[in-house]
């Protein structure tokens, strides 16, 4: 099993970088459009300085983020480092993977990538489809979803087996199935 870690493809850098400038176009035209209404200047470009500010720092960040990114396929499970400012390591056993998703928007598709949420059990409640784990900007996502997928059908050696759950003997059954005769015929009548 390949410990070293892995990045995602460079192209996610520019990826990230197609949509800070479609957003950042969306709002210098909003300021650009209040100057030509309000027929005012100063207000307009501060925030117009602003929002420039605001790109620049955008853009270092995109950067810096896609260098602190690492993931890796472990014999004991998956993990992912990610964080400029504040470091996050997440680790997520085999055991406690409940499902392995793949998305592609229009833009990953642009690019030719996708995103790999792997989910566990207690994420996947009312909040949605949140995973515990992501992985960004992956070229080959469903030879890394085999590979992930293949260590929670076959667990790796020193996993103990969940143990089998307990089966009712016949007699309880059979003392099951008599109350509920008797609960039928009382409501029946």
């Amino acid at each position: 099993m390949n410990r070293e870690p892995f990045k995602p493809e460079p192209q996610v850098k520019r990826l990230w970088h197609l949509i800070n400038f479609i957003i950042m176009a969306f709002m210098v035209l909003i300021a650009v459009l209040i100057m030509l209404v309000a027929r005012t200047f100063w207000a307009p470009a501060i925030v117009l300085t602003g929002i420039i500010i605001l790109d620049a720092f955008y853009i270092w960040y995109i950067g810096a983020y896609y260098k602190s990114l690492d993931y890796r396929i472990e014999p004991d499970g998956v993990k992912a480092n990610r964080g400029v400012f504040w470091r996050k390591k997440t680790t997520v056993p085999y055991r406690k993977i409940t499902n392995v998703d793949i998305t592609q928007g229009p833009l990953e598709r642009l690019y030719g990538l996708s995103t790999i949420h792997v989910q566990t059990a207690g994420a996947s409640g009312p909040e949605g489809s949140k995973a515990e784990l992501v992985f960004y900007g992956i070229r080959d996502c469903d030879s890394l979803k085999d590979r992930i997928m293949s260590n929670i059908e076959d667990p790796q050696p020193g996993h103990a087996p969940m143990p089998p759950s307990p089966k009712p003997e016949g007699d309880v059954l059979q003392a099951i199935l008599g109350e509920l005769t008797k609960i039928r015929i009382r409501l029946e009548s």
